[in-house]
């Protein structure tokens, strides 16, 4: 992805050999930065930390401590947890992008946080898209076409045009195919969910107008 020189990873490890490897399987494509224990952790997060690689075994503050102390903190930066320690119900609640279980290939390594940076990327222009769109609705419904002939009203149009061909292109690069597939359902739905909401909108307008005739 463009922007992965930019990315600053926090790796939360006591152990310093499996720290420094994870660090030299990230060195290429990110700046990684690393924190023996939850304390030294909590020194390290500030804003430009983008995403955690948290194990949850440590002396003294443990990493689901610090796990919710990132939580608290409000902090847009993602968590992926990296343990020993094996999946269980528990997780349904913990606040984590992801959960890779010890031993970690460097593959699944690097999946899992391209991963992790691609989903907030496509939320992000999901939002957008779904805001733009909302106001381009809006101007549709409240004036006729010929009314619309504003600049400022076309850079809107431009930009929803943009915006679908960046969500597209960004489900593209998801290394789970079928993860990116319902992704692309759930975006397909919601379109349609919006389009015939946008049609009802259109109908009262008209309505209204012919009310007041």
């Amino acid at each position: 992805m463009d922007t992965d020189s930019e990315k600053t990873i926090l790796i939360v490890e006591d152990e310093e050999s499996l720290a420094a490897l994870h660090a030299h399987h990230l060195q290429d494509d990110y700046e990684a930065r690393v924190a023996f224990t939850g304390g030294e952790a909590l020194v390290e997060l500030t804003s430009e930390i983008d995403l955690v690689l948290l194990d949850r075994r440590m002396p003294g503050m443990s990493g689901d401590e610090l796990l919710e102390h990132i939580d608290d903190w409000e902090s847009d930066c993602q968590v992926i947890m990296v343990t020993a320690v094996d999946p269980d119900m528990d997780i349904i609640d913990m606040p984590c992008e992801g959960y890779l279980t010890k031993p970690v290939s460097k593959e699944d390594l690097l999946t899992a946080v391209e991963q992790a940076f691609l989903i907030d990327k496509y939320e992000n222009l999901v939002m957008e898209y779904y805001e733009t769109r909302k106001k381009y609705a809006t101007l549709s419904a409240e004036f006729a076409p010929g009314e619309l002939d504003d600049e400022r009203f076309e850079e809107l149009e431009t930009r929803l045009e943009e915006l679908e061909t960046e969500i597209g292109d960004t489900l593209d690069e998801f290394p789970d195919g079928d993860l990116s597939e319902a992704f692309r359902g759930i975006h397909q739905t919601d379109d349609e969910a919006d389009d015939t909401a946008e049609d009802a909108d259109a109908s009262d307008t008209v309505e209204d107008e012919a009310a007041d005739d």
